[in-house]
């Protein structure tokens, strides 16, 4: 483990989870806001490769972003009929 305060914040942040304001939009992580903007990039990286380990440990290769995205566009799309 880093003793570096911004690995901290790049660990925090690079979860898929979101907290949703009260209008349902998507709220940035509020570790992204303590992070120096030159980091966000390095932010960035991880989050990619961890949505690709993510995706290569499930058996349907769907990380748990897209499952958020899939289950929120069916409760839209099943709203409307």
């Amino acid at each position: 483990m880093s003793d570096d305060p911004n690995d901290l914040l790049i660990e925090q942040a690079v979860s898929a989870y979101r907290e949703r304001d009260t209008s349902g939009r998507i709220m940035p992580s509020p570790a992204w806001w303590d992070l120096p903007p030159e980091l966000r990039e390095a932010l960035f990286k991880r989050q990619l490769e961890s949505r690709i380990m993510e995706r290569a440990l499930t058996l349907d290769g769907m990380s748990t972003t897209v499952r958020c995205v899939l289950d929120r566009l069916r409760q839209h799309f099943s709203g409307q009929r």
